[in-house]
């Protein structure tokens, strides 16, 4: 490639590039004027044989060549140049290469009839298209100002004054270095003073097109107007648009001083995504910005809907890094009827690396109550994830010295930790723990759901498995608590060891069919437990041998099972169970006390029994077909009848342990009282077995039926099954050995979706074949008819929303109903509405405020009727929810529901939530009952700047 270095280009005769050197002259411009001291101005303008040229003169040049001078700010007016319609163009791409030494002696520059450019008996081809490109490169032997190629290129032309050393292009310009790329409609290169000056063009109708685009390794900005220094890489810019995380910052005036600072001038910062005219934004008069990691202002002030507020700050800091970082957690203020003024949440931020974090934060309030709280979140991708929070209150009510004053000292803890399945194949560890004192939900809860929920459990588990063996460990820590009776039970720990069922006769090179011995299995089942039961205020008082109860308990079951037949399966068991305890008890009446008390006696005590069971069953499949006429909408009906009948058979076998036996005097009866003395273990006593023999029979239905599928035009599939009566479960049992009341209760279920799975309906009961007496006893006659109906329930449950009713050929991403959900009873207000009080639930409220469903409701009720004796207890409930959107931006969502037992409606809570673009306004509120509350939030949306809102509640805290 012939190339021209930069200090020949004066040799070159510019006269005798002819017309050849511009593509298009039938174009619109916007070069820069004047005004700009480094670059030329324009004397006159012509169109000479359909080519746009012209004679240019240089002026003063108080711009140096490592910088931009500051009085050079002013960008030039647009102004465009179009050519008659009856000028002639010229559409040859012609390719200038530029050597980088001075070898030759150059005279002309011309392109021949045949496309080519003649450099000095050097040769290039041109071809004819649309686009010219070129690139200039450093001359290698003189001092030079570009240190490194420059490639550009422009659709409509190039024009380059080897004079003034200037080149224009015109129509998708671009101009490229190693590190940075401009695009503009128009850019000037002043190759003598490394600045490139980029402008935006005008169409036919007057519109602004091709605005400079900026880009550089890290960021892209958009332009109005700017010039570059190549050399020094400054730059100055007139009305900068970039975004900078969730907020956009546009200046008027710029300056560009290193790589990733800016100065900027008569700035704004914003979040809202209206560039032109913003809902809202943080006027800067100056600021220093630093990419990606913060801005820094003087004075700023709040300007919304185009109208200046008083609200303003002397200086301000936005954060723009993009991974999150350290900082102080800005408080919120308010009142409380009970606890007086308080400000919450104030704290600090730590982001200890990329997969630890930690937050710290309090409260006080003005009547001398405060909380602490500490919550940490990790995670390491492949390996685990959780999250830790402890926090720790002290409230007082009232005054002090009176009557009613009262001080509380809570604490919570809670854990989540999990394993990933890729971390470790053999060992797993998990948590789920949440422990507090029953009066910290009371007073430091957040959300309704903490306070409702009267139980909480944790549990803590690790387990481990050897690879090419069957055994398997797992030690686990479970916990329990009842708020409102303030009992908890805790396991620590629980230790369990298993072996997985082998065949000990089986050849691990089997050939043929299995012998009966080969079906003979054996397992290996241990457990260690050491649990309490207590009040929360006794559970760091306890004593481990006098309040703890704990044990080992080891099972080997053997058996095998044999088919013999079909539907017919023959099995026989035998199992070896033993416990062992630490101590042991002995009963006594005192006659001081008046009562019968419990000594503890320590000392190993291990019993052990045996039982054995043989059983044969039986569980074939009917089927019962109807079918229809062939024209007829409906083609069958099929009916599945699922029974199983077997026998159970336990022989009075086994070890009588009367070793393990005492008796004693309780001064009431003549005769002594037989206990014990393991009875109070864990485990309690593997006993001896009973004489048995259980008839047991259940049967199970299933109808379905086949229709023509009219309504799917989608579908490929003629007909469709509809599920009528998904299941219907009838069990029972007959004890053949016992002399009395033989037949177990009659147990009923059963299940169902109607209207294509629309609706779904459940119920169960329960029947006892035998009467009781006055005193409500079970007495040894059948009560009549089918029996005694003991306890029922039914439910029903749908959602739906304004897509339901819409045919599935429509076009719809609208969810499946989750009818299980709702009978699951995920419809409560704290569902559709969230933590009406936590101010994250505003924050995050678009997660779950969706306007694309015009409108849903979900509907459940629930009836149930016990009557174990005499007398009949029902209860049944009916829940409603449901939201809709009036605009494409309000919603209003409501949850109610009325309790038909008790004669009162329910928790009921409505919401109003309007989408302000940018902003989010919602009001919520609970308006009677124990949780009657309101909140009234008015925002910005974006979670940077949250904390810039309006807010106004009445907390439900005020009404314990």
């Amino acid at each position: 490639m012939t190339q021209i270095s930069k200090d020949k280009l004066s040799n070159i005769d510019s006269t005798k590039l002819g017309t050849d050197t511009l593509v298009d002259a039938n174009i619109s411009i916007a070069p820069p004027s004047a005004l700009y001291s480094s670059t030329v101005s324009i004397d006159s303008t012509k169109i000479e044989n359909g080519a746009f040229t012209q004679n240019t003169q240089q002026v003063s040049e108080t711009t140096s060549d490592n910088d931009l001078s500051t009085n050079t700010t002013e960008l030039s007016d647009v102004y465009s140049k179009t050519t008659s319609s009856q000028t002639s163009t010229v559409s040859v791409d012609t390719t200038f290469v530029i050597p980088e030494t001075g070898d030759q002696d150059l005279k002309t520059i011309t392109t021949s009839e045949t496309n080519e450019l003649a450099i000095d008996g050097s040769a290039v081809s041109s071809t004819a298209s649309s686009t010219a490109s070129s690139t200039l490169s450093a001359d290698s032997n003189k001092n030079t100002s570009f240190s490194s190629p420059i490639d550009y290129q422009a659709t409509d032309s190039i024009k380059i004054n080897l004079e003034s050393e200037k080149m224009q292009m015109f129509n998708e310009s671009q101009v490229k270095t190693q590190e940075q790329q401009i695009n503009a409609y128009y850019i000037e290169v002043d190759i003598q003073k490394n600045l490139v000056h980029a402008n935006y063009g005008l169409d036919t109708a007057d519109n602004e097109i091709g605005y400079p685009v900026f880009k550089d390794r890290q960021s892209e900005y958009e332009v109005q107007k700017m010039s570059y220094n190549i050399k020094s890489k400054k730059a100055v810019v007139k009305d900068i648009l970039t975004k900078e995380g969730e907020g956009y910052i546009r200046s008027d005036v710029s300056k560009r001083i290193a790589e990733d600072t800016f100065f900027l001038k008569d700035g704004r910062y914003t979040t809202c995504d209206n560039h032109d005219h913003p809902h809202y934004y943080i006027k800067l008069k100056k600021a220093k910005m630093i990419k990606d990691d913060k801005v820094i202002t003087g004075p700023a002030n709040l300007v919304i809907e185009g109208v200046p507020t008083p609200l303003g700050l002397p200086f301000g800091l936005f954060p723009l890094k993009k991974r999150y970082s350290s900082g102080i957690i800005i408080p919120s203020f308010g009142e409380e009827k009970t606890r007086g003024f308080y400000f919450r949440d104030f704290g600090y931020y730590w982001a200890i690396n990329d997969y630890y974090d930690l937050r710290l934060n309090g409260s006080i309030y003005t009547n001398g109550s405060w909380e602490v709280n500490t919550n940490t979140t990790y995670k390491k991708r492949y390996r685990y994830n959780g999250r830790f929070n402890f926090s720790y209150a002290m409230n007082q009510f009232g005054d002090k010295g009176l009557d009613d004053y009262r001080k509380t000292k809570d604490f919570s803890l809670r854990w989540t930790h999990s394993q990933d399945s890729k971390a470790h194949p053999y060992r797993t560890l998990s948590a789920s723990v949440n422990i507090s004192t029953s009066e910290n939900d009371y007073r430091n809860a957040r959300s309704i759901e903490n306070i409702v929920n009267s139980t909480k459990q944790s549990s803590v588990s690790y387990s481990r498995r050897w690879p090419d063996s069957p055994f398997n460990l797992s030690v686990a820590l479970q916990h329990s608590q009842n708020r409102r009776d303030t009992t908890i039970s805790l396991t620590l720990p629980n230790v369990s060891f298993s072996m997985q069922t082998q065949y000990p006769f089986r050849s691990k090179e089997r050939v043929g069919e299995l012998k009966w011995y080969d079906m003979i299995s054996v397992s290996y089942n241990a457990r260690l437990t050491n649990t309490i039961r207590t009040h929360e205020d006794k559970l760091f008082k306890s004593d481990l041998k006098r309040d703890w109860r704990n044990g080992f308990k080891h099972d080997i079951p053997i058996g095998a099972s044999y088919k013999l037949a079909k539907d017919l399966t023959f099995s026989a068991n035998v199992r070896y169970s033993a416990v062992a305890y630490i101590n042991s008890i002995r009963k006594s009446y005192d006659p001081m006390l008046d009562k019968v008390v419990n000594d503890t006696i320590d000392g190993l005590q291990y019993a052990h029994n045996f039982t054995t069971n043989t059983s044969v069953s039986y569980t074939p499949k009917y089927f019962g077909m109807y079918n229809f006429k062939k024209d007829s909408k409906v083609q069958a009906i099929r009916h599945v009848l699922s029974p199983s009948l077997s026998f159970s058979y336990t022989p009075d076998l086994g070890i009588e342990n009367d070793r393990l036996f005492r008796s004693f005097d309780n001064n009431v009866s003549d005769e002594l009282i037989r206990y014990n003395i393991l009875s109070q273990g864990v485990y309690g006593v593997p006993q001896k077995a009973m004489q048995s023999g259980y008839i047991n029979f259940s049967l199970d239905n299933n109808i379905e039926m086949k229709v023509r599928n009219t309504d799917d035009t989608t579908s490929n599939e003629d007909l469709k099954k509809i599920k009528l009566l998904e299941s219907f479960r009838l069990s029972t049992s007959y004890d053949v050995f016992r002399d009395s009341m033989n037949f177990s209760n009659i147990s009923l279920s059963g299940r169902t979706s109607l209207f294509n799975n629309k609706v779904n309906v459940q119920m169960s009961g329960s029947i006892d074949p035998y009467a009781i007496d006055e005193a409500g006893v079970r007495i040894n006659k059948f009560a009549g008819g089918l029996g005694r109906l003991t306890s029922a329930g039914f439910s029903v449950g749908t959602a739906f929303n304004g897509d339901t009713f819409k045919s599935k050929g429509t076009d719809n991403n609208t969810p499946p109903n989750d009818v299980d959900a709702v009978n699951d009873g995920v419809i409560g207000g704290d569902e559709v509405f969230g933590d009406l009080n936590d101010v994250e639930t505003f924050n995050d409220i678009n997660e779950y405020v969706d306007f694309d469903i015009p409108w849903s409701v979900r509907l459940d009720y629930n009836f149930q009727y016990t009557k174990p004796r005499d007398k009949a207890n029902t209860s049944q409930y009916l829940r409603l929810s449901g939201d809709v959107s009036i605009t494409p931006k309000w919603k209003v969502s409501v949850s109610t529901g009325y309790d038909f037992s008790q004669s009162e409606v329910t928790t009921t809570s409505f919401s109003v939530f309007r989408d302000l673009h940018c902003w989010e306004m919602r009001f919520s509120a609970i308006p009677f009952g124990q949780r009657q509350s309101f909140s009234f939030h008015i925002g910005v949306k974006s979670t940077l700047l949250k904390d810039l809102k309006l807010q106004k509640r009445d907390s439900w805290y005020d009404n314990f």
